[in-house]
């Protein structure tokens, strides 16, 4: 019988090995996602590079993150990396950023998007949106202003560096225009 690691796996390994190497802190799920791997497939070749010594995760929350072994693993919670916020078009997240971005306060005659306008052009309930929104404001990616009943939401600069940070390609976007678009909504106060 075969003792170690079956060596057809070699390939995913090295590929979650590099990935982790530029997103030191990243958690399966974002794994699974960049590299196109399966959650059993994902979880089996991180715990034989756990078991290989490779790289070692840290719970945090309900997420368990990855660091490679470049990173000791005593190394204390607050100065352990945490990759860049980077959403793919196929998230939620993204989706959100990129209807606030494209509709900011101030711009169109209706005003600002609201929650149930998100829910209502996402395909989603108010309730998701709203998840999401929390969610987003407590990652710096938006930030909340109350207008009577309802809050109206700004996208900040982390916001637009995740969503173009999700995409494959930003060859049909000048950085000129990224940086101008970024110090517009780190400028504008809410």
């Amino acid at each position: 019988m075969a003792t170690g690691p079956r060596a057809d796996g070699d390939p995913a390994r090295e590929r979650i090995v590099h990935f982790l190497e530029h997103n030191q802190g990243a958690h399966i799920s974002a794994i699974v996602r960049a590299l196109r791997l399966g959650n059993h497939q994902a979880a089996i070749h991180l715990k034989t590079l756990e078991g290989l010594g490779s790289l070692w995760g840290h719970r945090e929350g309900r997420f368990q993150r990855y660091y490679t072994a470049s990173i000791p693993p005593h190394t204390p919670v607050e100065q352990l990396p945490n990759p860049p916020l980077a959403f793919t078009p196929d998230t939620m997240q993204f989706q959100i950023i990129d209807r606030l971005a494209r509709n900011p306060p101030g711009t169109t005659s209706t005003g600002p998007l609201t929650q149930g306008q998100l829910a209502i052009q996402l395909g989603c309930t108010q309730q998701l949106v709203s998840h999401h929104l929390i969610s987003l404001e407590g990652s710096g990616c938006v930030r909340s202003k109350r207008a009577g009943f309802r809050k109206q939401w700004r996208v900040l600069a982390p916001g637009l560096q995740a969503i173009t940070g999700g995409l494959q390609s930003l060859s049909s976007l000048d950085h000129h225009d990224l940086d101008s678009l970024m110090q517009h909504y780190s400028q504008q106060s809410v």
